[in-house]
């Protein structure tokens, strides 16, 4: 059953949580928060680390609580890379990620964006199934993050 979860940009008294939220879910697949990936870092200063790079950053919240975290930043121009998707498990399945990622393709869009880009861990099977559904297409010259093993695309016009 779909959730409806509130989505809106971060502030930067959500910082404490969109951390832990970020760190529980790598830690399911293994990975430590901090290591292999300079994008960890970057969630200690949003929203100001998403703006300076000209992107955004979204929570999903329900009932107080974030249950998921998308942002958006320039790789270069008419490009940009979704980063931090991340969602917590009881809330996957739910449609909240479609939302987060709907309101990331909204928020690029709006800047002409031609190409969204991604890189993720082949372990993170679920997201990956998810991003094909929604268009995605592999093209590891996408992969930024030492961590990651795999990169994706989607043309946006």
């Amino acid at each position: 059953m779909p959730m409806t979860p509130s989505i809106r940009e971060v502030t930067a008294a959500d910082v404490p949580a969109v951390v832990d939220l970020v760190r529980e879910v790598l830690a399911e697949f293994g990975i430590a928060f901090g290591v292999g990936a300079q994008t960890d870092t970057q969630l200690q200063s949003l929203p100001a680390s998403y703006q300076a790079e000209g992107g955004a950053f979204f929570v999903a919240e329900q009932a107080g609580i974030i249950t998921g975290t998308a942002g958006v930043v320039v790789v270069e121009p008419g490009v940009y890379e979704l980063r931090k998707m991340y969602l917590r498990p009881s809330t996957r399945g739910h449609g909240v990620g479609q939302a987060l990622l709907n309101r990331c393709l909204e928020s690029v869009r709006a800047k002409n964006a031609k190409l969204l880009v991604l890189d993720t861990t082949e372990q993170m099977t679920a997201a990956i199934a998810f991003y094909e559904k929604n268009g995605f297409v592999r093209d590891d010259t996408q992969r930024r993050q030492s961590r990651c093993s795999r990169g994706y695309r989607l043309e946006l016009r």
